[in-house]
């Protein structure tokens, strides 16, 4: 892939993808002490920056081709963005998924007409069946990152932030297998070679880190909250152009994704997947790092699982103290819990679920123990509670 194959990709799909927008965070900015602006990848149609490159791809493709098919191996964006187009265009699509795929993920991708293959248990299993499919069928593989064409594509974002920006200094980038990274690297890289580029992965998957580092990638761990960069490692064709072109490689937690989309929804009201907030997350947890610096973030798709957005929403409610679990020891006489209720009411907590043991619980036969689910403004209102009740002779404990 050249620089020149970047820009024939953006004449190609011009008109086809959305020109997402480029917005500067000013609430993100003053909170982590960095100027930030955000890339809204999350805003194509499929949610998804995985469009311009499976358009790019699909768009290059002869007569023959096109009659025959496409087949792709994915369980989320890529599915999608291929499924799309390639509906659009009248391209016959084919796409696996290993057996595991949630269904709503899998009826996202059927309603673009694909067919659908649910087939294997690991990720070498659903290679080998679409490799032994795209033979039988004469169907054209269209890889999710490790191809030029693709690559390419991605890289048309790159493009937009030269034109969308004065100059670039930090560009922050998820890193999977590495199509996205390399695609825009190459693009910035070509006018402004000074901008740094940062790439992102999750300590759980975080191969081309390693192999950027030199050292061996560690295990894998079982799942992740940005399950769209859960690559196994990257690509043939993606890591010589991190290796060249990349300032920086970083990971961050599955605690610190967990709260950047929490942040993402809460301030920017905007609904990212976890692949696409683990820009932030580097930023919220070393801003010292991009200090000084004009930062830009990829919030590469925002294709989130309603049940993991849920558990995200609230872990992130506990996490800032706006929703607790109180233990309380109370007299076991009549009138002891209406007071304790009465108390809550004072200060302000909204009792959520409340819960009484007797036989498990108490320091004594004539108590009782309380277990509250309170609703609470903040971490200062907690401590008001908590003191409060102390102050009141009440035995109580976070849980």
């Amino acid at each position: 892939m050249q620089y020149q194959d970047i820009v024939e990709a953006g004449r190609r799909i011009a008109g086809q993808v959305v020109r997402t927008p480029l917005v500067r965070s000013e609430t993100l900015s003053r909170m982590t002490g960095v100027d930030l602006s955000l890339k809204m990848e999350n805003l194509q149609f499929t949610a998804s920056f995985k469009e311009r490159g499976a358009l790019n791809c699909l768009l290059q493709l002869d007569a023959d081709e096109r009659r025959r098919g496409v087949i792709a191996m994915s369980a989320g964006n890529h599915a999608q963005a291929l499924a799309y187009h390639g509906q659009r265009l009248g391209i016959p699509t084919c796409i696996v998924m290993p057996r595991s795929t949630p269904n709503a993920k899998v009826e996202q991708t059927r309603v673009f007409g694909a067919e659908i293959h649910l087939q294997g248990t690991v990720f070498d299993e659903t290679l080998a069946f679409t490799e032994r499919l795209a033979a039988e069928r004469a169907l054209v593989l269209v890889h999710p990152y490790d191809d030029p064409r693709v690559m390419a594509g991605q890289g048309t974002i790159g493009l937009e932030l030269v034109e969308q920006s004065d100059v670039l200094e930090t560009v922050v980038v998820p890193v999977g297998g590495g199509g996205l990274i390399s695609g825009i690297a190459a693009a910035i890289k070509a006018s402004q070679s000074d901008a740094r580029l940062v790439g992102v992965q999750v300590e759980r998957f975080s191969a081309a880190h390693a192999a950027f580092h030199g050292h061996q990638p560690s295990s894998l761990a079982p799942g992740t909250v940005a399950e769209g960069i859960a690559v196994k490692s990257p690509g043939r064709n993606t890591l010589p152009v991190i290796e060249s072109l990349v300032d920086e490689m970083l990971t961050v937690s599955e605690e610190q994704v967990e709260q950047a989309v929490f942040r993402l929804i809460e301030i920017e009201k905007t609904v990212v997947e976890g692949a696409g907030a683990v820009g932030l997350a580097a930023v919220l947890a070393d801003a010292d790092a991009f200090e000084d610096q004009r930062t830009t973030l990829i919030i590469s798709g925002g294709n989130i699982d309603m049940m993991i957005l849920a558990s995200i929403l609230q872990r992130g409610m506990v996490r800032t103290g706006r929703f607790v679990r109180l233990k309380v020891e109370i007299p076991d006489v009549p009138g002891a819990l209406g007071e304790l209720t009465r108390l809550l009411g004072e200060f302000d907590s909204n009792i959520i679920d409340i819960a009484q043991e007797r036989t498990f619980g108490g320091s004594s036969v004539r108590a009782t123990l309380v277990e509250l689910s309170l609703q609470m403004r903040g971490e200062e209102q907690v401590d008001e509670v908590l003191n409060g009740l102390t102050s009141r002779g009440y035995e109580v404990a976070l849980i």
